[in-house]
């Protein structure tokens, strides 16, 4: 009994593994070029909506006319995802599984401008793929 437990344990540590790239937050998976340019419109979103549809900002900042806020998702897309039915391949019972393979690394950086009255009044995205 305590081999089939640490069995089940490999098993659901590595499927964990494989939605590793799922957070805690849902909404930060959100944020792509996409769903900038069709959300976030200048003198009209809020910064309610920004928190609910992108989390907290990694960076914010106050000046004399208002806040600015950064978020930045950056990483190395060098890796292999596979779904959770291809853990049972790492266990050697035969890969059911479909991965795919991607390589390079990726930059997002979203910056927003709100006024004192907490609405975005100026907004840029920088995306670099390399």
């Amino acid at each position: 009994m305590p081999k089939r437990l640490f069995l089940t344990a490999i098993v659901g540590c590595l499927a964990a593994m494989g939605c590793s790239d799922v957070d805690s937050n849902p909404n930060k998976g959100n944020m792509t070029l996409g769903a900038v340019q069709m959300k976030v419109e200048n003198g009209k979103t809020t910064k309610a909506q920004i928190l609910e549809w992108f989390g907290a900002p990694n960076v914010a900042t106050k000046d004399k006319d208002g806040e600015v806020w950064n978020y930045t998702r950056q990483g190395n897309s060098n890796q292999i995802r596979s779904s959770s039915v291809g853990v049972w391949f790492l266990l050697g019972a035969g890969d059911t599984g479909k991965s795919s393979s991607r390589s390079g690394s990726y930059s997002f950086d979203l910056l927003l401008r709100f006024d004192k009255a907490d609405i975005v009044q100026d907004h840029k995205v920088l995306q670099t793929a390399f």
